[in-house]
């Protein structure tokens, strides 16, 4: 089963209150409440509050949205925040990083380095009921198809799951596709929007071009046609053009079409 959402980090700039009053108004049924601004890991209070407005306002938490990167060495990261958020939540899925670096420049060393981490992370989420799920993004070690699949064999542990985006520094419809069809096994959300990407423009943000989710409605209706496990899953709303409520409320519409 699919149901839709809306991760808070599309609307940094608004508060908790807002972004649930948006995602009741576009007819969704659940949001991811980030850890960046909305949840910060090991707030409680802020965790306490987002659970209740949600929940007052008819909504679903799907997951925690965490930037919790294994290995990341610009700043220091303990896990056990991250989950006391996630459980405060009431969800029982946390997103997170498989590092911060590349696939194809890392050695073998730091791969079966972060291996390690990961499978101590996945059994103190295990034994409190919650799955981690990898977010699927370029400089990790899940930036492509090939290195997400072998990251999974590494690991072999129940409890990893995959969430799944279009590989959008990667204009191929196949190749985006294949990953999907290669991975639905372990994939337990989707991220969805429709950018345009363009890697000599500059940094990150520069690169890439916001498009209406209409624009790519034949692209969307083949990947929500593949079938993913048994149980619920969250296709979730993931940046709009603009950064506008209005255009947001747009933008839902088709996505409910395209779900539905």
């Amino acid at each position: 089963m699919l149901k839709t959402g809306i991760c808070s980090i599309t609307f940094r700039q608004f508060s908790i209150e807002k972004i649930t009053n948006l995602a009741k108004k576009a007819g969704l049924d659940a949001i991811e409440w980030g850890s960046d601004i909305h949840v910060p890991p090991g707030d409680i209070d802020a965790a306490e509050k987002a659970r209740k407005i949600t929940s007052d306002a008819g909504l679903e938490i799907s997951s925690y949205g965490s930037y919790y990167r294994i290995l990341d060495e610009t700043q220091e990261q303990i896990f056990q925040p991250f989950l006391d958020s996630a459980l405060t939540l009431g969800t029982d899925t946390l997103r997170i990083w498989a590092g911060n670096q590349s696939s194809e420049l890392i050695s073998e060393k730091y791969r079966q380095t972060l291996v390690e981490k990961l499978r101590q992370d996945l059994d103190l989420a295990s034994s409190a009921g919650v799955r981690l799920a990898l977010e699927f993004h370029v400089s990790s070690l899940t930036d492509s198809n090939a290195s997400a699949q072998k990251l999974l064999k590494e690991v072999s542990h129940p409890n990893l799951y995959l969430y799944w985006q279009p590989v959008y520094w990667l204009a191929d419809f196949d190749y985006r596709l294949q990953g999907l069809n290669m991975l639905k096994d372990r994939i337990i959300n989707l991220h969805v929007f429709n950018w345009q990407f363009n890697p000599s423009c500059g940094n990150w943000g520069e690169n890439i071009i916001r498009r209406p989710l209409e624009k790519s409605e034949a692209e969307w209706k083949r990947y929500f046609s593949v079938p993913l496990s048994e149980g619920i899953h969250y296709a979730l709303m993931e940046f709009v053009p603009h950064d506008d409520p209005e255009q947001f409320l747009i933008e839902a519409q088709t996505f409910r079409r395209l779900v539905s």
